[in-house]
């Protein structure tokens, strides 16, 4: 299968939360925004899940940089719960596909499709990120992808090997509660997990967060961009 470059790109608080129990997760400081702008403007299409933009609704542009244009804005959206309000769905600032699966009801794609964004269905009962990744790559030209998901979504991608390389940013706060960097059934053991290796770590230009970037070590081949598994 050959599917593009995959980057998570989070923040997190020391204890490992993206978001607090009520669903805050503004932790980062103005320079590791300019960052995140900065990977948007360079990779092809952003992905993030359905409950990203049901809390947050996100615009999903590079706006902090400068950028030739705007990357794919690609939702994981099995059931199709998003509102037609959102601003991935209304602004029209960059072109939009909203993935869900059969189980999602036709109306609302429908609707979605109503204002120029395209519904891919891609799984009976859940998305089938591997498949929406190899579209991606054969019909779209898509080479590099950022995810900016939500626990959950961040835990399907690595556990089906579909992730490249993890940059993080720990931010000097603690929720205690909330969510996770990755949320999932979870491995047992570390033996079960992907292998990382820690590739920089430096400090925040804030002087207050640390910056991790780790590339998963797994079997394949990376070669001009191009991913085969």
């Amino acid at each position: 299968m050959m599917r593009p470059y995959v980057i998570i790109v989070s923040a997190m608080s020391i204890d490992g939360r993206i978001a607090s129990k009520i669903g805050y997760s503004r932790l980062s400081c103005p320079f590791d925004l300019k960052r995140l702008h900065e990977v948007r403007a360079s990779v092809d299409a952003i992905m993030v899940g359905a409950n990203t933009v049901i809390n947050d609704d996100p615009s999903l542009t590079p706006r902090y940089v400068k950028a030739e244009k705007n990357p794919i804005r690609v939702v994981i959206d099995g059931r199709l719960r998003i509102p037609t309000t959102a601003k991935v769905i209304r602004d029209g600032e960059a072109p939009t596909i909203i993935v869900t699966t059969e189980m999602a009801p036709r109306e609302k794609a429908l609707e979605i499709a109503r204002f120029g964004v395209e519904v891919w269905v891609m799984g009976r009962d859940r998305v089938d990120l591997g498949k929406t990744l190899e579209r991606l790559y054969v019909e779209r030209g898509v080479r590099k992808v950022l995810v900016e998901g939500g626990g959950r979504l961040n835990w399907e991608l690595i556990k089906e090997g579909l992730v490249d390389e993890i940059r993080l940013t720990v931010s000097p706060y603690v929720f205690g509660a909330g969510t996770s960097f990755i949320e999932g059934e979870g491995y047992p053991t570390t033996s079960e997990g992907p292998r990382l290796r820690l590739r920089s770590v430096s400090v925040c230009e804030c002087g207050n967060e640390v910056v991790l970037d780790y590339v998963v070590d797994r079997e394949g081949i990376i070669k001009n961009g191009h991913v085969t598994t």
